[in-house]
């Protein structure tokens, strides 16, 4: 049976390192380790203000490229899925493309807030699996920083109150990173076996922000009730999800959830019913990556040697909607 399999990875990270608690001073809030504490993020990645999405993206796309050993004519699509784009138009794939020197017949951008990543992939698996197309580079950069920084000015000049911290501290927690993935096809067994998604939108509240333009931004990130309502639809998908896949808990070797903070990391640990030691905590050093986690998460394990073949990985990613998925796959 054709499965489309991740035949490559790269990520990248802003070089700039801020600790979280420096972040909190410079918006003038008493408690400057507020973020360490609630949530175990110590400190963030964050890149130059004026820096575009794509220019962080080529980095992670050009390594996941030369990792995949294929030629550059050979890729058929190209997915771009971060919240932030470089511009309204074109997509942000294009400019991707073009400055990577591919020729795809496809390019075009997906917007799923954290869960963007993910939403590539899905439509990577779905054009692979049908043959339509053979090879699809899927690929996100993440610039949050802008968006702290901003919120960090509105604290410090009083535009917002200590009053507002519950729905602003998530604005806090976010670092700038970019991931790619090269997706081909596999008939040997590896790939991806199973994806079950999920959605609840009636809660699109709960996390919403106009970037257009940030002289007027609006943001509200409800973190206690985003996570409560997220660990609800990853706990009702986790059975159905083991069923298809024929796994258990034990079958599962490595597991990359989506990163927010450490007690929404345990509880999807604990949801899913594996050790720490299959996992990976991105969260203390670089904070809440939003759609780059999942292949900045995959590239770390990549480094640590622990991508062994025959491994069973389970992905879970969450994102405002609220939407959830988990993804099966086999190394």
């Amino acid at each position: 049976m054709l499965n489309s399999h991740i035949y490559s990875v790269g990520s990248e990270l802003a070089e700039n390192i801020v600790l979280t608690k420096d972040i909190l001073a410079e918006a003038n809030l008493e408690d400057t380790e507020m973020v360490e504490k609630s949530l175990g993020i110590t400190e963030v990645r964050q890149a130059p203000i004026n820096m575009k999405p794509s220019e962080l993206a080529l980095p992670a796309a050009e390594r996941a490229l030369a990792e995949s050993g294929l030629q550059y004519h050979e890729i058929d699509a190209v997915i771009y899925c971060g919240i932030e784009r470089d511009c309204p138009e074109p997509a942000t794939a294009h400019i991707i493309a073009s400055a990577l020197g591919l020729t795809p017949s496809i390019c075009f951008d997906v917007a799923n807030a954290c869960h963007g990543f993910s939403s590539g992939l899905q439509v990577a698996n779905t054009f692979i699996k049908s043959g339509e197309m053979s090879h699809v580079l899927v690929v996100t950069a993440e610039l949050s920083s802008k968006l702290t920084r901003k919120v960090a000015e509105q604290f410090k000049t009083g535009q917002l109150t200590p009053a507002d911290i519950k729905t602003h501290i998530g604005a806090f927690t976010i670092g700038d990173a970019a991931g790619a993935m090269v997706l081909g096809p596999t008939d040997d067994g590896r790939g991806i076996h199973h994806i079950r998604c999920s959605s609840i939108s009636k809660h699109h509240a709960l996390c919403s922000y106009n970037h257009t333009d940030y002289n007027n931004l609006t943001f509200n990130m409800d973190m206690g009730r985003i996570s409560a309502v997220t660990l609800k639809l990853v706990k009702d998908l986790i059975g159905p999800t083991y069923k298809e896949l024929n796994w258990c808990s034990d079958d599962v070797d490595l597991f990359i959830p989506h990163q927010v903070g450490e007690r929404p990391f345990l509880k999807a640990l604990d949801i899913v019913g594996v050790g720490v030691e299959k996992s990976i905590a991105t969260f203390p050093k670089l904070g809440n990556l939003a759609s780059a986690t999942l292949p900045v998460c995959f590239d770390k394990m990549k480094d640590q040697g622990r991508l062994l073949p025959g491994s069973k990985m389970l992905m879970v990613s969450s994102g405002s909607g609220i939407v959830a998925s988990f993804m099966g796959l086999s190394l």
